[in-house]
């Protein structure tokens, strides 16, 4: 399952750094959200474009999750060359993440 399959996301960006919220469509898909939407998962998902940490937020009475993506390559959006480097193209590229499967038995 993808990401944008149970979730859309909100962006922002300061320099180096980009928060993406992923709000999921329904607030039962939270847990499963909390499950497996690791920060690993995101900046291994972001890596080309993230070169920093990536710390997680839970937001359990909003069912959503943020991620502070830090260390954005090429400088961020406000000195960089490279052709779209905004928040915005990083929850496009988050919501194509392919979900691993909840843990647990199957």
């Amino acid at each position: 399952m993808l990401l944008h399959e149970i979730a859309h996301c909100r962006a922002g960006d300061k320099g180096t750094v980009a928060t993406l919220t992923v709000v999921p469509y329904d607030d039962a898909s939270y847990p499963l959200l909390v499950a497996v939407l690791t920060p690993q998962l995101v900046r291994a998902g972001l890596d080309r474009w993230v070169g920093g940490e990536v710390t997680r937020y839970e937001l359990p009475r909003v069912s959503c999750l943020q991620f502070v993506c830090t260390g954005i390559r090429g400088g961020g959006v406000t000195v960089s060359t490279e052709l779209d480097t905004h928040g915005k193209s990083l929850s496009s590229r988050l919501l194509a993440l392919a979900l691993p499967p909840p843990p647990g038995p199957r």
